[in-house]
Parts: C-alpha cells; sequence; structure tokens
C-alpha cells in the first residue's frame, strides 16, 4: 500500500472531525441566539405591559374627573388656570430655549473646530443634564428669583428649566444638523454661497425634521416637570391668574399634583375622595398631553421629511 492511500483515510476522518466540531459550535451559537431572543421579547413584553397597564389604571382612575365639566373650571376641584399655566411656561419656555439651544448646535457643529473647547463645553452640557432637577430647582430660585431680581414667577421658572432642557436640546438639535449629508453643504459653497447662506438656505430646511422633534421632545419633559419648578413658579395662583405677565407666581398641573398628594393632602376645602379624585384627575390629563406630544413628535417630524423629500 502506497503512503498517499494511507494519508487520505487519516485525512477524510480529520475532515470528518472538523465537520462535527463546527456543527456543534453552530447549534450552540443557534441556541444562544434563541435563548438571548427570548429574553429580550420577554423584558420587552413586560415594559410594553407595565406601561400600558400604568396608562389604562390613570384613565380609568382619573375617568370620574375628564367627565365632569367642573373639573375643567376654575372652582376648587378645577384645573383650568393650571392648565392654562402649563401651557404658558411651555410656550415661554421654549421660545427662549430654541434660539439659544440652536445658534449653540450651530456654532459646535458647523463653525467651532473640533478640540478641547468643544469637547470642554460638550462635557460640561452632559453634566448639567446629570443634575437632579430639583438641584436646579434651588440654584433658579438663587440665580433667577434672588439675584436676578424676577421673584417667585414665570419667568424664573422657564429660566430654570432653559438650564434642565439645554443639554438634552443641545444634543438633539446637533443630531439633527449631522444628519444633514455633507454633499449638500459642500455642493452650496461650490456654487459661492457664503457659509451662512448655506446654513440657512441649505442646512436647516434639510435638519427641519429632526428640528421639530428636537422641539417636541423637549416639550414633553417641560410639560412634566415639577421639582425644578416648586422653587421658582410657587404653588398658588394670584387672582389675575390669567394673563401674560411673566412676572406673578403660578402653579401648574405638576405642581398641583404635587401639592395635593403631598404638603396639601387634606389641608384644602376638599374632601379626601375629592382630592384624590382630582390627582388621579390630572395624572390622567399629563398622560394624555404626554402620549400627543410624543406621537406628535414623531408623526409631524415624518410628515416634513416626506414633504421635502418630495420636494
Amino acid at each position: 500500500m502506497s503512503m498517499q492511500q494511507m494519508t487520505q483515510p487519516a485525512s477524510s476522518q480529520a475532515g470528518i472531525e472538523r465537520a462535527q466540531q463546527q456543527a456543534q459550535v453552530v447549534r450552540r451559537l443557534h441556541t444562544n441566539n434563541t435563548i438571548a431572543i427570548g429574553v429580550l421579547w420577554a423584558i420587552t413584553v413586560i415594559v410594553t405591559v407595565l406601561f400600558i397597564a400604568i396608562i389604562v389604571y390613570l384613565l380609568i382612575q382619573g375617568a370620574p374627573a375628564l367627565l365632569s365639566l367642573d373639573f375643567y373650571g376654575t372652582g376648587a376641584t378645577g384645573i383650568a388656570a393650571e392648565l392654562f399655566n402649563t401651557f404658558y411656561i411651555l410656550i415661554l419656555t421654549e421660545v427662549i430655549l430654541f434660539p439659544i439651544s440652536l445658534g449653540a448646535a450651530i456654532y459646535l457643529f458647523e463653525y467651532a473646530h473640533q478640540g478641547p473647547l468643544v469637547t470642554i463645553i460638550h462635557f460640561a452640557a452632559e453634566t448639567l443634564a446629570g443634575v437632579p432637577s430639583i438641584v436646579l430647582g434651588l440654584f433658579g430660585f438663587a440665580a433667577f428669583a434672588v439675584y436676578g431680581g424676577f421673584g417667585i414667577s414665570r419667568l424664573a421658572g422657564a429660566l430654570t428649566l432653559l438650564c434642565l432642557n439645554f443639554p438634552q436640546a443641545l444634543r438633539l438639535f446637533e443630531a439633527a444638523l449631522e444628519s444633514v449629508p455633507g454633499d449638500l453643504r459642500e455642493g452650496s459653497l461650490a456654487l459661492g454661497a457664503s457659509k451662512w447662506h448655506a446654513i440657512r438656505t441649505v442646512v436647516l430646511p434639510s435638519a427641519l425634521p429632526g428640528l421639530v422633534t428636537g422641539l417636541i421632545l423637549t416639550a414633553g419633559k417641560i410639560t412634566g416637570e415639577a421639582a425644578a419648578l416648586l422653587f421658582t413658579m410657587g404653588l398658588f395662583n394670584p387672582a389675575n391668574v390669567f394673563t401674560l405677565n411673566p412676572l406673578i407666581a403660578s402653579d401648574t398641573l405638576t405642581t398641583r399634583l404635587y401639592f395635593l398628594k403631598g404638603p396639601g393632602a387634606g389641608s384644602s376645602s376638599l374632601s379626601f375622595s375629592q382630592e384624590s379624585i382630582l390627582a388621579a384627575g390630572i395624572a390622567a390629563v399629563l398622560i394624555l398631553i404626554l402620549l400627543i406630544i410624543n406621537i406628535s413628535a414623531r408623526s409631524i417630524g415624518r410628515l416634513i421629511e416626506r414633504r421635502l423629500t418630495a420636494a
């Protein structure tokens, strides 16, 4: 028997063993993949069920208040003043926040050279994002209410919310600008446009879906904020609450809810059951507002993107 004939069975046996080992590895990988997918699906289902359960529970608890006309009035069981103040502080904060955040994002992404300065600014913004809102509330009280001379007022609350939401708005607006293809910038500059003209006429319109989405997402955070407003806007409304004066104290839906379930529990003219129904109704209204805001963020962003793409 030749040497070649003797080595053929050995090589065939080695090939079979390698194939078997590879098959075992593939089966083990498939098993691990199936387990991982199952765990992820289980976590997703649990979180989704909890989220839906919380929403349904709050809506059921708040249904008696939502179906009552007095709930939308100005009486002791009404939220008309708080609803007005919530949207007022939302609009006032966004009017201040949007141009400042967008201007900072344009400078950092379009003009500033990537270096230590930009790194320090981003680090400071990320650090500010991690500060608890109640700490920023104390800062807002000292900086705007006391030293700024605005007192306990809507303006002090809006400026505090500006500090709270600036890091998130900056990240979202920078991401929107980053999503614009570089070819559009280069094409504008090649046609003789100045950098600012290219940003104003090409980059910003192309980034509009992301900018609108960022604006609406920050609106959700502003609407749901309470701790930062406790020290800067107060917990009570003056007689002339339905006014655009930014220098008066006001409460919002969130601070009213905090007062009803916190320090003000049992201290009002309402019974315990009336306070519970009112608090549940306010929580349900907040849930509905936040749902509308988040759904609007996605829908409006897609709509603008489709129109710009079609154009």
